[in-house]
C-alpha cells in the first residue's frame, strides 16, 4: 500500500513538474517569433556558412547593422539554436526574434470611443497644463518629420490626412502603413500620431506599421523601421512600445538613430513598477512616465532611474480609426507629447545635436518630486514643459519686441510704438515683429495687430507660423 501511495505522490508530482515545464516553455515561446533568429556576424564573414551549418535560410538582411533575420528548420527551437551558434567567433550577437508590444495592449487598456466628436481636441487640459498654444507661437514643427512606428495610422483621418505620409507596412509587407480595425490595438497608431499633430501641428509624421491589431511584433522589423526612419529624414522617432528583453538589433538601431542625431522617445511602460522595460531603458532613448491631471504619477505609469521625463497620459483625447476621436490612458500617449516637443526644437534648429534635443527638454522640465512622495527621483527630470523648452531654444519668441524672452505683453507695445514712430531702436529680430505673418516685419499693421491682441479685440500673433 505504502508503495503505491508514493507511486501516486511521485506520478503527481511528475505531472505537476510537467505542467509547470509546459508552462514555462510555452511562455518563453511566446516571448520571441518561432522559428526566427536575428544575427549579426563581423565583417567578412560568410552567412552562408551558418545556413550550410545549421539548415538556415536567410529571410531578411539590415546592412547598417550587418544583421540577419533568419529562418531555422521546421521544429527545430531558436532559443537553443541560437546559442550554439553564438559560440561560434565570428558571430557578434545570435538571438531570438524577440516579440514587442504595445503597453496599452498588455495592460488590456481600451479607448473610450466618442462617435460624435463632442469635444475639440484642441482644448484639453493636457495641452493647456503644458502651454501647448503658448509655444507654437514660437515654433509649431515646420520641416520636421517624426516617424510613427506603432500599428500603422488612420491615413485619411480628417485630422491627420494632411500631415500623415505612409511608410513601410513591415506585417503586410506593403507601402500602406494603414492602422487596421479588429484588434485591441486598432487605433493605437493613429492616437499617438495625433498626439504628436497636437503638439507640432506643422510636423510631416511618417507610419511604420510594425505591430498588428493585437499590439504585438518583433524587434527586427521595429529596427527596420527605425533604421528607414533616419535615412528617410526623419529626425524624431516615437516607440510606444515595450518589451520583456533587450534586442539587441533594436539596440543598434537605436544607436544609429543617435549617431545621426535622431532622437527616439519610447514609453516607459503600464505596469505601475520600477522594472524597466526595453527600449525605454535604452542609454539612448528618452523614457517617459505618465502623470494625470494633478502631475501625480499616473496609477498605471512605470517609473523609475531610467526614466527621464513625464508627460500628461490620462483623459487624452485624439484621432481613433475612421473619423472618431477617444479618450485613451497609457504611457504610449505620455511618449508623443515629448516627440511633438522634440519636433518643435528640431524645427527651430534642424542642425541640433542628440544632445542639444535632450538637453532642452530635461533641462527644462518641472520637477514633481514633491507631489509623488516616496518616488523622489523615479520620475525623471519632472513633467516636460515645452513653452519653457523653446524659449530657451530660441531667442526668437513672436511679438517680443524688447528681447526679454516674454511677449507679447504691453511692454512690447510700448517699443513698438517707440520703434515706428522713430523714437526708438529697432528690435534685435526684426521678424519678431511680423505678428500677422503677412512677411513684412514690424510696420504699422502689425502694430495694429498687437494692439488689439494686448486688448482681447483680436487673434494671438503668429508671425507666419
Amino acid at each position: 500500500m505504502k508503495i503505491r501511495i508514493r507511486f501516486k505522490i511521485a506520478l503527481v508530482a511528475a505531472s505537476l513538474a510537467l505542467l509547470l515545464a509546459m508552462n514555462s516553455a510555452a511562455k518563453a515561446v511566446d516571448d520571441y517569433v518561432p522559428g526566427q533568429m536575428v544575427c549579426q556576424v563581423l565583417p567578412g564573414y560568410d552567412i552562408d556558412d551558418i545556413n550550410t551549418t545549421y539548415g538556415t535560410t536567410m529571410s531578411s538582411y539590415i546592412v547598417e547593422m550587418g544583421a540577419y533575420l533568419l529562418i531555422t528548420e521546421p521544429g527545430q527551437d531558436a532559443d537553443s539554436l541560437a546559442a550554439v551558434i553564438s559560440d561560434n567567433p565570428s558571430v557578434v550577437f545570435c538571438t531570438p526574434n524577440y516579440i514587442l508590444d504595445a503597453p496599452e495592449a498588455v495592460q488590456s487598456s481600451q479607448p473610450f470611443l466618442d462617435e460624435n466628436v463632442v469635444s475639440n481636441p484642441h482644448i484639453q487640459s493636457a495641452l493647456t497644463s503644458l502651454a501647448i498654444d503658448e509655444a507654437q507661437t514660437v515654433s509649431n514643427g515646420a520641416g520636421v518629420k517624426v516617424a510613427v512606428i506603432d500599428v500603422g495610422v488612420n491615413l485619411t483621418h480628417p485630422m491627420l490626412a494632411s500631415a500623415v505620409t505612409s511608410g513601410y507596412d513591415y506585417v503586410s509587407n506593403d507601402l500602406v502603413s494603414n492602422d487596421e480595425p479588429g484588434g485591441r490595438s486598432s487605433g493605437h497608431g493613429t492616437f499617438v500620431a495625433g498626439v504628436v499633430n497636437l503638439v507640432a501641428p506643422r510636423a510631416q509624421i511618417v507610419a511604420y506599421r510594425v505591430l498588428d491589431t493585437a499590439g504585438r511584433g518583433n524587434g527586427f522589423s521595429v529596427a527596420q523601421a527605425v533604421i528607414a526612419a533616419v535615412n528617410t529624414g526623419c529626425k524624431v522617432v516615437n516607440l510606444s512600445m515595450v518589451m520583456n528583453t533587450r534586442h539587441p538589433v533594436l539596440d543598434d538601431a537605436i544607436l544609429y538613430a543617435r549617431e545621426h542625431d535622431v532622437m527616439v522617445v519610447a514609453a516607459a511602460g503600464n505596469d505601475s513598477s520600477d522594472v524597466d522595460k526595453f527600449p525605454a531603458d535604452d542609454s539612448y532613448t528618452l523614457s517617459v512616465a505618465a502623470i494625470d491631471s494633478m502631475n501625480h504619477k499616473a496609477d498605471f505609469s512605470n517609473y523609475g532611474n531610467k526614466v527621464d521625463v513625464c508627460a500628461p497620459g490620462t483623459h487624452i483625447y485624439a484621432p481613433f480609426l475612421d473619423t472618431m476621436y477617444a479618450r485613451w490612458d497609457g504611457t504610449s500617449f505620455a511618449a508623443p507629447f515629448v516627440a511633438g516637443e522634440a519636433a518643435l526644437l528640431f524645427s527651430i534648429n534642424p542642425y541640433a545635436s542628440w544632445n542639444d534635443i535632450r538637453d532642452a527638454i530635461e533641462d527644462n522640465a518641472q520637477s514633481v518630486d514633491s507631489l509623488n512622495p516616496g518616488l523622489e527621483g523615479k520620475l525623471g527630470f519632472g513633467v516636460i514643459d515645452p513653452l519653457a523648452a523653446v524659449h530657451a531654444f530660441s531667442p526668437f519668441v513672436c511679438g517680443d519686441m524688447d528681447g526679454n524672452g516674454v511677449g507679447p505683453d504691453i511692454s512690447d507695445v510700448v517699443y513698438f510704438v517707440e520703434y515706428v514712430f522713430g523714437s526708438g531702436p529697432a528690435p534685435d529680430n526684426l521678424a519678431v515683429g511680423d505678428l500677422n505673418g503677412d512677411g513684412s516685419d514690424a510696420d504699422i499693421t502689425d502694430l495694429i495687430y498687437l494692439v488689439d491682441f494686448s486688448f482681447a479685440r483680436g487673434p494671438k500673433p503668429t508671425c507666419g507660423l
